[in-house]
């Protein structure tokens, strides 16, 4: 099953995201369905201030999480992990960055790459919880990178809600439901 989250910076998305994905876990681990819960970060470590929150980060995590660093290579992951498995993606902003800025991906590739997470997803049966920020919410930017950055990743976006089974926002912490 396909889960998207999202919300604003620091409003309360990935605390939300993580009850969510321990609490399908939790679920699963009764009827026999889930093995492992896994997360999977997008962020690099590329300075010692995102060496420290990454490690924080950790540590707040229950022992339960099997984290996973990928900042590129999601279709990759999702192609070797098992069936069965609750999957937290946290963020899909940060991968969009990545992908577009360090991988050089176009709009298609980008799409590309989505589909085939949905379809790993289904195939293998897994709870796969994607975590991003809402960043068209604010002054339009007269920045190109920035208005294509905003337009692949509002494509991205509506790609994976089309296709997910649950769709929430949160704001100020309080999570609203949107679908399913």
């Amino acid at each position: 099953m396909l889960t998207f989250i999202s919300g604003g910076a620091r409003s309360g998305k990935s605390s939300f995201a993580e009850t969510y994905a321990i609490h399908q876990f939790n679920k699963g681990i009764k009827t026999g369905k889930k093995e492992k819960l896994l997360y999977i970060a997008t962020a690099e470590r590329t300075d010692l201030e995102m060496e420290r929150r990454i490690e924080r980060h950790r540590e707040e995590r229950d022992s339960v999480w099997h984290t996973i660093e990928a900042p590129l290579d999601i279709t990759n992951v999702l192609q070797n992990i098992n069936e069965q498995n609750v999957i937290l993606l946290d963020c899909l902003t940060i991968w969009v960055n990545n992908i577009m800025y360090k991988a050089n991906a176009d709009l298609f590739l980008i799409l590309q790459e989505v589909s085939k997470w949905i379809h790993l997803s289904e195939q293998k049966k897994l709870e796969l919880i994607i975590v991003s920020n809402d960043v068209n919410e604010g002054m339009p930017s007269d920045n190109l990178f920035i208005h294509q950055y905003i337009y692949n990743l509002e494509k991205v976006h509506q790609l994976i809600t089309s296709n997910a089974k649950s769709v929430y926002q949160v704001v100020a912490g309080i999570p609203i439901k949107w679908k399913g």
